[in-house]
């Protein structure tokens, strides 16, 4: 009875956070990335390189979340401080960009 409970219990947090996670990652986009990656990912064509949605079409989230977390040479900056829960969400959001 208790692992049923617990069980339950772990479900209804995780409906509870993955959406709060995406919206969180919506936002910290916006904050962080849109003004070089614009608001849909398709880059500014003022800035060669900031296409997100071809740039990161072949690449799995785990590249995408070391990019994000290491940043890349010789403009984008490094943001592993945010912590690895928000750059994964990060990666899983700037993957879903069509």
């Amino acid at each position: 009875m208790n692992i049923r409970k617990f069980v339950l219990g772990a479900l209804v947090c995780c409906a509870i956070t993955i959406p709060a996670m995406a919206q969180d990652a919506a936002a910290t986009y916006k904050a962080k990335c849109a003004m070089c990656h614009g608001a849909d990912g398709k880059g500014k064509p003022s800035m060669p390189g900031t296409d997100l949605v071809t740039g990161t079409k072949d690449k799995s989230e785990a590249q995408v979340a070391d990019v994000i977390s290491k940043g890349k040479a010789p403009k984008m900056p490094a943001y592993g401080s945010l912590g690895a829960d928000t750059v994964k969400a990060l990666a899983t959001y700037v993957k879903s960009l069509k």
